[in-house]
């Protein structure tokens, strides 16, 4: 079976499906609820070890939050307030997001 290069397949791949993978970390995890009992242990495992991934989607939420709070904050001083509450929305998502992988990776420890 001949082997299909990588930069190939990856030339495949939409955009959008890169930045979903770039931005949620959703695809790395299993579900835990489906299947026997062996098959939900495995799944849990294989949540625990994906979960050294959630500090870098951490970082990469957290620096879309500084950078929308910071051009929000610019935006407003330019009097344009209805254009910089639509960033500072952006920004209050973004922590949203934050502290929710937050709560995964601490939830996600080894017992």
């Amino acid at each position: 079976m001949p082997s299909i290069p990588i930069v190939a397949v990856a030339a495949r791949e939409p955009l959008w499906h890169l930045l979903y993978r770039y931005f949620f970390w959703g695809w790395l995890f299993v579900d835990v609820n489906t299947g026997d009992l062996l098959r939900r242990s495995a799944a849990w495992r294989h949540n625990m070890a994906q979960r050294v991934h959630l500090p870098v989607y951490m970082r990469r939420w957290c620096a879309c939050l500084v950078a929308t709070f910071a051009f929000a904050a610019l935006i407003e001083a330019c009097d344009a307030r209805a254009t910089a509450a639509i960033f500072y929305v952006v920004a209050v998502l973004s922590a949203v997001v934050e502290v929710f992988a937050g709560v995964a990776w601490l939830f996600l420890r080894a017992r």
